[in-house]
């Protein structure tokens, strides 16, 4: 009978089921009054769940330095993790490893402007994945372009000053949606010949003609969102085969690949100025043209959704 009752309580004590052991009142076990006790196992050991990688699965339109944005990791440990060494060779449903990343994602906060306070109906989405506005006023719209005699007409996504890397061939994404007007498909590099004639032309006019001014901007996707608003994709180094004049794109939709062309160094300095060179075109002109700079940024701020902030000259 005794030896009954004990494969009984061990039974009970070492059997399947939670792994929290709590008491319970006796029990007559054949005859038997006996109490349930906890092993000493169960109250030395403490069982926590191992920690483990979030596996992400890519959809269309993603890219690295937003996906890293969005779980809050460093687009270098993504790259590392996952044995990447080309950022723009991402596919749709490629499974990802996100080191150090909580299973839910950060939330992304919602816009602070809508479409009724963003100064061209609508709100953008960056377009360069994870990106911020450049603090520095010479990369924004108005700043002086004095090799050629003008001003800048749109916002640079530099690394060092977009929040994210800008490597080559990083995909450059639709702000909005719309239908693309212009991809330059066919695209001849400009010749260092070319660059310094199309300088000397400016220093000549004393400013940069409009025929001038599109050969600088490199090969180009231009996307027209109605109501008089068109938006441009410039210096790119290739495009989308799959899309092209007539193609209708999401907001967040790959529309090039970011690169150098058109650039003053594209010939002498191969890959010294790589960045994405975007423009919100309003009518005949762009927008917050001819603002000062703290104008300028809350404009695009608010086109972007972005909270306004309270200018302070570059250092």
């Amino acid at each position: 009978m005794a030896v009954f009752a004990t494969a009984l309580l061990l039974l009970g004590a070492c059997g399947g089921g939670s792994a929290e052991v709590t008491s319970t009142p006796k029990q007559t076990v054949a005859g038997v009054s006996v109490t349930p006790v906890r092993t000493a196992i169960a109250d030395a050991v403490t069982v926590s769940p191992s920690p483990t990688n979030f596996v992400y699965t890519v959809k269309d339109g993603d890219v690295l330095g937003a996906i890293a944005d969005q779980f809050g990791v460093s687009v270098d440990s993504l790259m590392q993790a996952n044995n990447i060494t080309d950022p723009a060779s991402l596919y749709v449903g490629q499974k990802l490893d996100i080191p150090g990343a909580q299973a839910t994602p950060r939330p992304t906060p919602p816009p602070s402007t809508t479409n009724a306070d963003s100064p061209i109906g609508i709100v953008l989405q960056m377009p360069v994945g994870g990106a911020c506005l450049t603090p520095d006023d010479d990369q924004m719209p108005n700043a002086p372009r004095e090799y050629r005699a003008g001003v800048h007409e749109g916002i640079d996504f530099f690394t060092d000053y977009a929040c994210v890397p800008v490597p080559i061939n990083l995909p450059a994404l639709a702000a909005a949606d719309g239908t693309i007007i212009r991809m330059d498909k066919e695209y001849r590099p400009l010749s260092q010949k070319e660059i310094d004639d199309l300088e000397a032309k400016s220093a000549v006019q004393g400013f940069t003609d409009e025929g001038t001014l599109d050969k600088f901007r490199g090969r180009q996707v231009w996307i027209d969102h109605g109501n008089g608003i068109i938006t441009r994709y410039c210096h790119l180094n290739a495009v989308p085969q799959a899309l092209g004049v007539g193609s209708h794109v999401k907001a967040g939709d790959t529309i090039g690949y970011i690169g150098d062309t058109g650039t003053p160094e594209s010939a002498s300095q191969p890959e010294f100025e790589i960045h994405l060179h975007f423009e919100v075109r309003v009518a005949d002109s762009y927008l917050a043209a001819g603002d000062g700079p703290q104008d300028t940024r809350n404009a695009y701020e608010r086109a972007f959704g972005l909270p306004l902030t309270q200018y302070t000259p570059a250092p």
